[in-house]
């Protein structure tokens, strides 16, 4: 560096840390397959092969220090930043990343930006000599220009390798580029890039030796032959990037373009290769012992069906008014096609919707475009479950589904919309922020475009969901109860912010007749149970219920496991002086063994109503 030169450390590195995308392993994946993604050539199936190296694929020292001649000093300088060095002696481990069906690293290797010509298209240039500066108003995956910096980061010396084959020209290009902090070295400052490759003066080109590139090949295991596209090595991998990790990220962010034929994923350590394609992706999930894996299968059949459907297979909702903020609301919907689709809705079957959306860019005219919706009732879903999907990239960071028990995918790939889409994506696409620097101020209604489709999800859901119909007799039972003495209720209400109610037959608690054998007492988030001091005798037995009360119709026959089980978390059941047998997901067995037992059960949703009961054996014993 020279005398006054600006210190400026790498900070694109926090884009992927793992507090934003949960492990190295998804940030590699995502990135990794996102750029051949984009780089696909039109009409082919891209191959994305991930190989681990294996114990006899590791380099020795004399094998490899060649590859980092001029390297090693500045790893081990002062202020590198690197927190976990490797020593000269130990062996060099590597992941090697390739892709097929893709056209490479295509445009001028020579271009470096004084040209005159840097607004055309040149991935080679953007590749190597750019960071956080992407082609303007591209509208591919990626919009930062932070991406590679994932493999740098992948690497314990903060170091890659990249080998590209472009599709126009077939020449086999080798570069490499290692990101440290600012450091001193031999009494001189050095900058945070550097290159592997050949020089004229300072400016790095890359190795175009058949001889050179033949030994980098065989040493680090290629699969490219002459083939297009981009072969990426990273010595010294991450300790936290493993194979069951990449694996994972593989199916949760890339399950859609998998099913739909546009993309396999094979996955290789050793003698063990894992091949993710449309029809082995269900036999592999369902042969791990994966505690999410009939979820995860459920998931994956509800992707495949989105895919069957045929372009007149979907309901074409309303557009919504042309120069006014998009909101969601039953106008959107013809009158028989809602009833239609509430119809579906309530007896659960699937639904596939195409929900129009004009997108007005600042200055430009209104483009119409368009994103589909499908949906589906699973009742072993604990919460609901929403998938939002641009361009196959699954962005995992944005959901807006509350309604329990429904699974919702959301895909966007027409043009208009899901370039407005990734103008307003974090640099590590995972979130849709409204007032990201390349998204605000761009569109006219931008931020209420983006919510229309961000909140479709649960807006949908709660149109579809049916009005009842006729008297609702318990619309005021939070103020008024009918004294109809039967069997042993109770009930309230878990918010905060309603006041306790009792239903028809119900009384408060305090107000207990000598002919009631329990008292129940609201505690926080559930209840106790205990004797009623008034009564003359217990009964040796008893069966306790509770389900969650429901606008119309009997609470405990319409109880569903989803909202939850007795035996199973954040259900907690605690018991003194009684023994309790769990005897189905929401009842239980009382033996009393002692007047004074008290019953615990707590852990239910603050936010429903909650009903209670308890009925007696005939034989009393206490």
């Amino acid at each position: 560096m020279t005398r006054g030169e600006i210190n400026v450390d790498p900070i694109e590195g926090q884009f992927f840390s793992t507090d934003i995308l949960g492990s190295l392993s998804d940030a590699l994946i995502r990135e990794a397959i996102q750029n051949s993604l984009d780089a696909a050539v039109p009409g082919q199936q891209v191959k994305v092969v991930i190989t681990f190296s294996s114990p006899d694929q590791k380099l020795a020292p004399a094998k490899f220090e060649h590859y980092l001649k001029g390297l090693r000093e500045h790893l081990e300088a002062r202020g590198s930043g690197l927190l976990n060095g490797v020593g000269k002696n130990e062996p060099l481990d590597f992941i090697l990343i390739e892709d097929f069906g893709t056209h490479g690293l295509e445009g001028d290797f020579r271009d470096d930006g004084d040209l005159g010509n840097a607004e055309l298209k040149n991935d080679f240039f953007y590749f190597w000599r750019n960071i956080g500066r992407a082609l303007e108003g591209t509208t591919t995956r990626g919009r930062w220009g932070l991406g590679k910096t994932v493999f740098q980061a992948a690497s314990r010396i903060n170091f890659f390798f990249g080998l590209t084959i472009p599709r126009k020209d077939a020449r086999r290009l080798l570069m490499g580029q290692a990101v440290l902090k600012i450091h001193w070295t031999e009494g001189k400052r050095f900058a945070p890039y550097g290159y592997f490759g050949t020089f004229e003066d300072d400016f790095a080109l890359p190795i175009q030796d058949g001889g050179h590139i033949g030994k980098f090949c065989q040493d680090f295991c290629l699969r490219r032959k002459d083939e297009a596209g981009l072969s990426v090595i990273i010595p010294y991998p991450d300790s936290e990037i493993v194979v069951d990790g990449v694996i994972r990220a593989a199916i949760n962010q890339y399950f859609f373009p998998i099913l739909s034929r546009d993309l396999v994923v094979i996955i290789s350590s050793g003698p063990n290769e894992k091949v993710l394609d449309a029809e082995s992706i269900f036999s592999f999930v369902s042969s791990t012992d994966w505690e999410d894996k009939k979820t995860l299968i459920d998931r994956l059949e509800f992707a495949r069906w989105c895919l069957s459907i045929p372009e007149d297979g979907f309901e074409r909702l309303q557009e919504p008014t042309t120069g006014q903020a998009p909101k969601w609301e039953e106008s959107l919907f013809q009158l028989e096609q809602l009833k239609r689709l509430r119809n579906l809705f309530e007896v659960g079957d699937r639904m596939a919707l195409l929900a129009p959306l004009w997108v007005k860019r600042a200055e430009n005219p209104i483009e119409h475009s368009c994103f589909k919706v499908f949906i589906e009732r699973d009742p072993n879903l604990e919460r609901g479950e929403d998938y939002f999907i641009r361009d196959g990239v699954t962005v995992s960071g944005v959901s807006s589904l509350r309604q329990m028990g429904w699974r919702v995918i959301v895909s966007v790939s027409d043009r208009p919309l899901s370039r407005l889409l990734g103008d307003s994506e974090n640099p590590a696409h995972t979130e849709w922020q409204e007032r990201s620097p390349k998204f605000r101020g761009r569109y006219d209604w931008g931020v209420s475009c983006l919510r229309y489709v961000k909140n479709s999800p649960r807006e949908i859901v709660k149109i579809l969901s049916r009005p009842p119909e006729g008297r609702d007799l318990k619309v005021l039972q939070d103020l008024f109860y009918v004294d109809l003495p039967k069997e042993n209720q109770n009930s309230w209400s878990q918010g905060p912010t309603r006041r306790p109610g009792f239903g028809p037959g119900q009384k408060p608690p305090g107000e207990i007749t000598a002919d009631q054998y329990f008292q129940i007492i609201k505690v926080k988030r559930g209840f106790r149970l205990a004797a009623n001091p008034n009564a003359r005798v217990l009964p040796k037995e008893a069966t306790l219920e509770v389900a969650y009360d429901v606008r119309e119709g009997n609470p405990f026959k319409k109880y569903k496991k989803f909202d939850f089980q007795l035996d199973k978390p954040p259900i907690r059941v605690k018991a003194t002086g009684v023994k309790v047998q769990i005897s189905k997901p929401n009842a239980l067995f009382l033996f009393p063994e002692k007047r004074d037992f008290q019953l615990n059960v707590t852990g239910f949703d603050p936010n429903r109503d909650l009903k209670i009961r308890t009925l007696p054996s005939v034989d009393e014993a206490l």
